[in-house]
């Protein structure tokens, strides 16, 4: 019996695709505003079907960088770059549609690749999404909706976001006001070298009585006084001797000089603690994080924001694989990443196998790995591939009910929607014998990891402590 819980996996949650050779070089040549080589690059990866080139020609005309500006052509390259899941050329069609960029306004089906991008974690289309609710555009106005993508991707490391949320604590618009707050976001985006942040900053510092430091103004403005060399540079420049005119203690104004000399900016990824990632509430979005949406999204494969750098995993080292059909050094990454206490690598990688290699039988393995460690997606997912008779030899109702009803004690809320919705689903059309061996089954399995717990935890005949 084959049971259609679910649908197949979307591959857009995972990783960027496959990236042919050349492509790093394309790129640098874009970078340094070479576009006759970048276009040539670019042309001839996306004849060969790499998306990340047809996105990148996509921006070209629809910036008319290198050849003449041509919406229409763009909109066709991000449409097939889009086909090859790149969550870049989501977003920019997400934006044109949004917007009415070039094309007809079509703000329903923009909210819809923006927020199919924002799932798979893509920080542009967090950022546009909050900008969109900021401004009305395409939506009812809602700060508290606006503050929510902000906030997933400050979280995220996104600077400009990181900003954003400190306007909004600064601010009270969309939460609470809250100074303290607002000063680890404002530190943070400015800590990365964003310029604006540091500009707006300042002058809070330099302006606000509830948050007025004359030393951490004097502070930002001498970074950005030491770190542009443009209009930015000068004015700020201006401003901070005008500051250290009004410092009275000249020891102080000595100690934050010696502070700006050895600021160096942050990285996205030190800006945040993982502890604070891990526990910060984020506002329920109706149509997005909601209940109901991340029931649908969870049926249809989707991991909300799935990220493989915290196991290890680069864009890089998956586009290498796909080339060289070499898996060794992902598998490598996740199986430290699991030994080190990071389970939940075992199903991203069963995910990864799964839609981006097409390999199910690989993907039960390691779904396999995540179930009997105790993870209640990775045993979410093995039911699917035995309900749905994928990477095993036949559908197996009773494992698939059995391995449903040890993914039921989860704790993660929206997991247990789409848990209890594929259970129901198994019970109604398996037969009672099917049924009464996968709750044997779910028992045995129960037992057995039990037993492991209690032979983990028996003190070895050395064992002193």
């Amino acid at each position: 019996m084959k049971f259609q819980i679910i649908g197949t996996l979307l591959c857009s949650t995972v990783l960027s695709v496959q990236a042919l050779a050349g492509l790093p070089e394309a790129i640098q040549s874009f970078d340094r505003k070479d576009y006759k080589s970048a276009f040539a690059e670019f042309s001839y990866l996306a004849e060969e079907g790499d998306p990340t080139a047809v996105y990148y020609l996509g921006r070209m005309y629809g910036e008319g960088l290198g050849v003449e500006q041509d919406n229409k052509r763009a909109l066709e390259l991000f449409q097939r770059a889009d086909k090859g899941y790149s969550m870049d050329a989501a977003v920019q069609l997400g934006k044109m549609m949004l917007n009415g960029d070039g094309i007809a306004k079509n703000a329903d089906l923009g909210l819809q690749y923006l927020k199919k991008a924002a799932y798979a974690g893509n920080e542009d289309a967090l950022y546009e999404l909050g900008n969109a609710y900021a401004n009305g555009t395409g939506v009812e106005k809602n700060y508290t909706y606006a503050f929510g993508f902000y906030l997933m991707g400050a979280l995220k490391g996104d600077k400009r976001a990181q900003m954003k949320v400190g306007q909004a604590y600064l601010s009270g618009r969309g939460i609470p006001q809250d100074y303290t707050e607002a000063t680890k976001w404002y530190s943070r985006s400015a800590n990365q070298g964003y310029v604006l942040a540091q500009q707006e900053w300042a002058e809070v510092r330099e302006t606000n009585p509830r948050l007025l430091n004359l030393l951490d103004s004097y502070a930002w403005y001498s970074i950005l006084a030491a770190y542009n060399s443009d209009d930015v540079g000068q004015n700020a420049a201006l401003k901070r001797d005008a500051l250290g005119s009004k410092i009275k203690d000249p020891k102080d104004l000595v100690a934050r000089q010696q502070k700006v000399r050895e600021w160096r900016p942050i990285s996205a990824a030190e800006s945040v603690p993982d502890e604070e990632r891990l526990k910060a509430v984020v506002p329920t979005i109706p149509g997005f994080n909601d209940a109901t949406t991340t029931q649908q999204m969870l049926e249809g494969g989707s991991v909300l924001l799935t990220d493989g750098s915290p196991y290890g995993v680069t864009t890089d080292m998956v586009n290498d694989a796909i080339s060289s059909k070499d898996r060794t050094a992902l598998e490598k990454a996740v199986t430290l990443a699991g030994s080190d206490g990071k389970i939940k690598a075992y199903a991203y990688y069963g995910d990864l196998l799964s839609s981006r290699f097409s390999d199910d039988q690989a993907a039960v393995t390691w779904y396999q790995k995540g179930a009997d460690t105790g993870d209640a997606y990775a045993q979410y997912q093995l039911a699917k591939m035995y309900c749905e008779g994928r990477g095993v030899p036949n559908p197996d109702a009773s494992v698939c009910y059995g391995w449903l009803l040890i993914s039921s004690k989860t704790a993660d809320p929206n997991l247990t929607l789409s848990v209890q919705s594929a259970i129901l689903a198994v019970e109604a059309e398996a037969t009672t014998e099917e049924l009464l061996r996968g709750k044997e089954f779910s028992e045995q399995q129960k037992q057995k990891s039990e037993m492991e717990k209690s032979k983990q935890k028996s003190p070895g005949l050395f064992n002193l402590f």
